[in-house]
């Protein structure tokens, strides 16, 4: 079997997994206890982010910071785990779901396995119920479409590095076509994409691939 036929399989499972057995009612409960810490996070309620690629820029309105498809012990923020933040992506009906790296110590395929993990455990329709409770607030629509944002951190990279940016980039576009094939994911995925983190506060997102 093929990698990109692996990562698919694993994603379904994923899916499958958390839509047939996670209790909606308790991980609401761990949801809101978690809520109620205080935790500096690098993403917050109503943020701008603003994303350039080429001459274009796109403007992503932050809803919530870290949030865990599955409550942990902890804040997700502290955990490092799940999504670091939930947006919508001014122009496009799309939610957003962004992993960062802003210490650099993970490369975009590990970003993307960790991203496209939680978008399979975010995914199953009540847990984008629980997303429209706690997160959404009806500035979504039923429709939208998932996008997932990959952020690292800007730095010069040698060609190893860059290799397997485009590695990374090109296992996406696969993954794209293939999860296409399953009925349920059907026109669900819509860009993934890897952006360097900016080096100001008020600078903008450089999109350095998209898929």
């Amino acid at each position: 079997m093929h990698f990109p036929d692996v990562l698919v399989a694993e994603f379904l499972e994923s899916y499958y997994q958390v839509e047939g057995k996670l209790d909606p009612e308790r991980e609401d409960e761990r949801l809101e206890a978690s809520l109620a810490e205080i935790v500096l996070e690098p993403y917050f309620d109503s943020l701008e982010l603003h994303s350039q690629m080429g001459p274009k820029t796109e403007t992503i309105t932050c809803l919530s910071g870290a949030f865990a498809p599955v409550a942990g012990e902890q804040h997700p923020a502290l955990e490092r785990s799940g999504v670091d933040f939930v947006g919508v992506r001014q122009g496009r009906e799309s939610l957003v779901f962004g992993v960062t790296d802003p210490e650099g110590e993970d490369s975009p395929f590990v970003l993307l396995l960790r991203g496209l993990n939680c978008l399979a455990e975010l995914s199953p329709p009540f847990q984008m119920a629980r997303l429209g409770r706690h997160v959404l607030k009806n500035r979504v629509g039923q429709d939208a479409r998932f996008d997932l944002q990959l952020g690292i951190p800007k730095r010069e990279r040698g060609p190893s590095e860059l290799s397997l940016w485009v590695l990374t980039r090109d296992l996406a576009e696969v993954f794209k076509a293939r999860i296409a094939e399953e009925a349920q994911f059907r026109g669900e995925i819509g860009l993934i994409e890897c952006v360097e983190l900016p080096d100001g506060e008020n600078a903008a997102l450089r999109v350095r691939w998209r898929a």
